[in-house]
């Protein structure tokens, strides 16, 4: 499919089609002058939405797909994406304490504010 067809069928935009490109996490192939998406070319689009929810970024996802491409399915291959996937849960609950911290924080104040409410 041409790249407006695939726009549609992922519901992006050109822009984003473009930078993807750009960073090679998508490598159609040509017609004439035209990009052609194939279904690996959908199957990678998904495949980085589904990585981007997960909270990588795309330079994490440009280096999990060098990966790929370098050492497909080898143990090392393996072992470096698990060390990536570690500091993510790392990184995940930092965000993830800092936000009950800042919960109480703001159960506290909001009990502060009743115990005003009540004293008038």
């Amino acid at each position: 499919m041409y790249l407006k067809e695939f726009i549609n069928k992922m519901g992006t935009t050109k822009d984003t089609v473009r930078f993807y490109l750009q960073l090679k996490l998508l490598t159609p192939k040509r017609k004439g002058k035209n990009y052609w998406f194939t279904e690996q070319e959908t199957a990678a689009f998904e495949e980085i939405k589904k990585l981007q929810e997960l909270g990588f970024s795309l330079q994490e996802i440009c280096t999990i797909k060098l990966r790929h491409d370098q050492a497909c399915g080898t143990e090392l291959q393996w072992r470096q994406n698990l060390d990536l996937v570690r500091t993510k849960l790392q990184e995940n609950e930092a965000i993830i304490n800092q936000l009950e911290r800042r919960n109480i924080g703001l159960k506290q104040l909001e009990a502060a504010l009743k115990q005003k409410l009540l004293i008038r």
